[in-house]
């Protein structure tokens, strides 16, 4: 028979073992590590007063559900691409038109790039398309809310692949840099084959879509130091696809009114009755556990974990 703090410290050896497993599909560097912990710094004023053997049980198992669809997506998404590169007749073609349009061309973000400036923009543009959703996962994770853990999900990736979809299947638009015959400045050392199939899928920006869907989120955070890393990060992130002439400025402002409606049918779902009934099965299954190890262990309580 475990005691409860044995109990916790099993759950946090597995919850410990995710973030690992998590940091390394994409083998993060280590300023990845850096600024996912301190997104972490003030996340009790957010948190939600429960136990976290009431939480971790179905939070764990939702975390690694989470992780492995990071894990298969991208080769899901490659095979998307390549669907739509040898059987997709798209209806539209806005190529040209785009070009065409006055200052839709983000030339202005050429003007000035240092080095360090554009190796800074390389990185965040590469690793924050799914750091931003971690960021945010992680943090509503050590909230133990189960509310806000499914808002950001659904707002931040669950929502947005599906709805996008349609977008990318209709529309084909490429990046600025290769319909204007430019240098790539993220340096992908591209094939002309490579380089016609990764350059689709351009409206709206999915990089500002996921961004400012977690800045729209984060903002509602009590934490000032949340709402901050958050935010330039996430900002960082919409001006690198401007900055390294990937997507066409309509692109980032379509990104934005998609994300800004994916939080409200997250919002909308989140607040349903339905997802009220969800959220007290998922505490049930860990405060059943609870109850029985709380009966066989009543002098020890979640503080020795840090709730």
């Amino acid at each position: 028979m475990l005691t409860r703090k044995t109990y916790l410290i099993i759950l946090a050896t597995i919850m410990a073992l995710l973030m690992f497993l998590i940091f390394r599909v994409e083998n993060w560097q280590l300023w990845c590590l850096i600024v996912m912990i301190a997104s972490l710094w003030g996340t009790s004023k957010d948190a939600k007063q429960i136990s976290w053997l009431r939480f971790m049980p179905a939070g764990l198992l939702t975390l690694l559900i989470f992780y492995i669809i990071y894990k298969y997506a991208n080769p899901f998404w490659f095979k998307v691409v390549a669907w739509q590169t040898e059987s997709m007749h798209h209806t539209f073609n806005w190529n040209e038109w785009f070009n065409s349009i006055p200052g839709n061309a983000p030339w202005m973000f050429q003007l000035w790039q240092p080095e360090w400036l554009t190796t800074y923009m390389q990185s965040v543009y590469i690793y924050g398309f799914t750091l931003t959703y971690w960021l945010c996962i992680i943090r509503a994770f050590f909230t133990k809310d189960v509310k806000k853990f499914g808002r950001y999900a659904l707002a931040g990736y669950l929502l947005q692949v599906p709805l996008i979809l349609p977008f990318y299947n209709l529309i084909f638009l490429q990046e600025v840099w290769y319909v204007q015959g430019t240098p790539d400045l993220l340096e992908r050392g591209l094939t002309a084959a490579e380089a016609f199939n990764v350059t689709i899928n351009c409206f709206p920006s999915m990089h500002t879509s996921i961004a400012f869907a977690a800045v729209l989120l984060a903002m509602r955070e009590r934490s000032k130091w949340y709402r901050w890393i958050v935010g330039v990060f996430g900002i960082s992130i919409m001006i690198s696809t401007l900055y390294l002439n990937i997507h066409w400025i309509i692109d980032m402002f379509a990104g934005m009114l998609f994300a800004y409606g994916c939080v409200k049918l997250a919002d909308w779902i989140v607040d349903r009755k339905a997802f009220d009934r969800f959220t007290n099965y998922f505490e049930g299954f860990g405060a059943k556990l609870e109850q029985k190890l709380i009966k066989d262990n009543p002098t020890t309580h979640d503080k020795d974990f840090g709730a």
